[in-house]
């Protein structure tokens, strides 16, 4: 069989799309006005089948030489750059004659269909998509940054979400800068994101940056651990982070401590249900029941009375306060008894019941639990300090289930100061969020 039988036999042979074909062309159409506020004029346009966004000067500018250079510098910053999170750019025409574009020289983009991280957070994204949307743009922001491209102007307008797969992209290279450019060094930037001593700086610093992140990360609301880094992003430039691996590296320690945490407490939950299920915590109220066979306790020097069991593989205790009616308890996490060291698990059933004369309590525990009526009857209760704690006190536990009212009277919430290392922790607790006053704790409290 000859090829040409072969092209006439076979329907699915390849072949040359004709260059008249039906939306293929060289030239750029449909051709339609974006929004501008510089500057520069921005139009979508179609060639060969495929969206592109043109980029050049409006007709008041375009015969400036320093405009055009500005042009061209922005270009030469793009092409440096190849990376998902990035608009990319294809190169610049010059001596367009095509009147239905209108510009003799532009740059040449993709197009992003999508929309701005504004818009994207008006959605009401989940914590998860927005966190996952925070790591793809410092992933995009460190690659920059590698590549020795300070942007600049980071803000959400210049932060764009694609409407297939909510993946970022980063925009608007206008005012981005190098160390190998000695021109159009001004101070640059928008007024609620610009770093304060970008106001006065021509040199490109990779920290103003930075600043910039932290403006953009407030807005996301991602909790805790955001909060802390968006703190140290907006610190003075020698005490910010110096670079956004920094952040990468400090976000994912905190998430390794927070899953570490959640494992222990996980842990202890699971402890506290198996001694309770199978023996029965040993208090109710301020009395013990019957001694469940083979339990021992022991009293420790803050004068807290520690219950465990020798058949339970745990060395977890059950509390309970049984000194004098004093102004200043405080709890330590663990004890040495009989050879061991013992874990301050949880606060028995009323632990510090009917104390009115209580103010003060601390209580070292990383984690532990809250059983029912602890605090109740503690009329002059001031302040609750949980100096080391890693995740919200549990409300009871799988053996005896309560709720936070039945551990504390209903005017705590009101007069009771909370100090805990990360007050969001306890603000974003269902339970625990109905104190009013949970503040930071500080080493002198």
């Amino acid at each position: 069989m000859s090829d040409k039988d072969f092209l006439h036999h076979s329907s699915q042979v390849s072949g040359i799309v004709p260059d008249d074909y039906e939306g293929i062309e060289g030239r750029f159409t449909q051709v339609s006005e974006l929004p501008s506020l510089s500057q520069c004029r921005l139009v979508k346009a179609m060639r060969y089948g495929r969206w592109h966004v043109l980029k050049g000067l409006k007709a008041e500018y375009a015969g400036d030489p320093a405009h055009t250079q500005r042009l061209r510098k922005e270009l030469e910053m793009m092409m440096k750059l190849s990376h998902v999170g990035i608009l990319q750019v294809y190169g610049m025409e010059q001596g367009c004659k095509d009147a239905e574009v209108g510009m003799d020289t532009f740059i040449v983009m993709e197009w992003v269909d999508g929309l701005t991280l504004g818009e994207w957070l008006a959605t009401s994204p989940s914590l998860s998509q927005r966190q996952r949307v925070a790591d793809e743009l410092l992933d995009a922001v460190s690659y920059m940054h590698r590549q020795g491209v300070v942007h600049r102007d980071l803000k959400p307008e210049n932060i764009m979400i694609t409407r297939n797969g909510a993946n970022v992209k980063i925009i608007d290279f206008g005012l981005a800068d190098n160390d190998q450019y000695a021109v159009f060094k001004n101070p640059a930037g928008t007024e609620q994101y610009i770093a304060p001593e970008q106001l006065n700086s021509n040199v490109a610093d990779s920290r103003n940056d930075i600043y910039s992140l932290g403006i953009v990360l407030n807005l996301m609301h991602m909790g805790s651990i955001y909060k802390r880094v968006v703190k140290k992003c907006l610190m003075p430039v020698s005490a910010r982070y110096q670079s956004v691996d920094e952040i990468r590296e400090d976000l994912e320690r905190s998430k390794r401590r927070r899953r570490l945490a959640r494992i222990a407490g996980f842990a202890i939950a699971v402890s506290l249900v198996i001694a309770s299920i199978l023996l029965g915590l040993g208090y109710a109220g301020r009395q013990k029941l019957e001694n469940p066979s083979g339990n021992f306790t022991f009293r420790d020097s803050n004068d807290f009375v520690h219950t465990n069991w020798d058949n339970v593989t745990s060395t977890l205790t059950s509390v309970q306060y049984a000194g004098e009616n004093k102004a200043n308890v405080r709890l330590r996490s663990d004890y040495r008894f009989n050879g061991n060291t013992w874990v301050s698990g949880e606060l028995g059933f009323g632990c510090f019941r009917n104390m009115d004369k209580l103010e003060n309590v601390t209580l070292d525990p990383p984690s532990f639990g809250v059983q029912k009526g602890s605090f109740k009857g503690c009329k002059s209760l001031k302040s609750i300090t949980m100096p080391n704690i890693i995740h919200p006190p549990h409300i009871g536990n799988g053996g005896w289930v309560t709720v936070i009212d039945s551990i504390f009277e209903p005017y705590h919430y009101e007069r009771v100061t909370i100090y805990v290392p990360d007050p969001e922790m306890l603000r974003n607790d269902a339970s625990w969020r109905k104190f009013k006053h949970i503040e930071q704790y500080r080493p002198h409290q």
